[in-house]
């Protein structure tokens, strides 16, 4: 399958007022500001698809706040992936409704210049009193999953959280996917041929990878654990699946 390649702004989490609750409204503006300008980035940059990896307040209450007018900013067509301040921890069918009300959907898969983008909500991974909500991710993205088989590894996967943080065989922890699950996803994602799964949570910039896979996890643009600056990634892939994923700081 001929493709012509594919350009990804690829946002780590916005977290708007990530800060105690005394700093937290002052905070909040500053990220927003901060928000605004990586929108105006993007904008000028012109990628194919800007994809923001969740968590787009640090609390969910927030998330109706400026969400809906930052949407209208961006003149690219922009994926969401939530995040567990998005819909909780604990994902919850009120949560989801929220973040739906405002971002469309909470998981979609795109085609885009020949490579399909499979945006998933991880959330779904862990415990939920929403269990038919899960069922339905479960048999879409198993449906996509199968689908994008037939693409000849043209597959970007997308998610709030990465399979694992550093090892495939790590222990569980809050920023993987727990092992009774994990292999099974990364079986999947191999059988459908994915190349790369890009992700955020981590508030650090990680490189790993497990077999075919190429796993990046993007710095956030809120508070950055390994004091990275603030930006977002500008990822390119070729159609011989050659990519760089350079930093673009705002």
């Amino acid at each position: 399958m001929a493709g012509n390649g594919i350009t990804i702004a690829h946002i780590g989490d916005p977290q708007l007022g990530f800060a105690d609750d005394e700093h937290r409204e002052a905070k909040y503006r500053e990220d927003l500001v901060r928000m605004e300008r990586v929108i105006d980035a993007v904008n000028a940059l012109r990628p194919d698809v800007a994809l923001i990896s969740g968590d787009m307040t640090h609390r969910h209450a927030d998330i109706r706040r400026d969400w809906p007018r930052l949407l209208q900013l961006f003149k690219v067509r922009v994926v969401v992936t939530p995040g567990n301040h998005d819909v909780l921890q604990r994902l919850s069918r009120e949560a989801v409704a929220d973040f739906n009300a405002i971002f469309g959907h909470d998981y979609e898969a795109l085609d885009v210049n020949g490579w399909r983008i499979i945006a998933g909500n991880t959330q779904y991974w862990l415990d939920t009193d929403y269990a038919e909500g899960k069922a339905r991710y479960e048999e879409w993205l198993k449906h996509e999953l199968g689908q994008a088989a037939s693409l000849d590894g043209r597959v970007i996967l997308a998610g709030h959280n990465a399979p694992f943080a550093y090892r495939p065989d790590e222990d569980d922890g809050y920023e993987n996917c727990p092992k009774s699950l994990r292999f099974k996803r990364l079986e999947a994602y191999a059988a459908a041929g994915a190349r790369f799964y890009l992700a955020g949570h981590m508030h650090r910039l990680v490189v790993r990878g497990t077999g075919g896979l190429t796993i990046l996890s993007a710095e956030s643009l809120s508070l950055n654990f390994d004091d990275r600056p603030f930006g977002f990634r500008v990822f390119k892939v070729a159609d011989d699946f050659s990519f760089s994923w350079n930093f673009q700081q705002v």
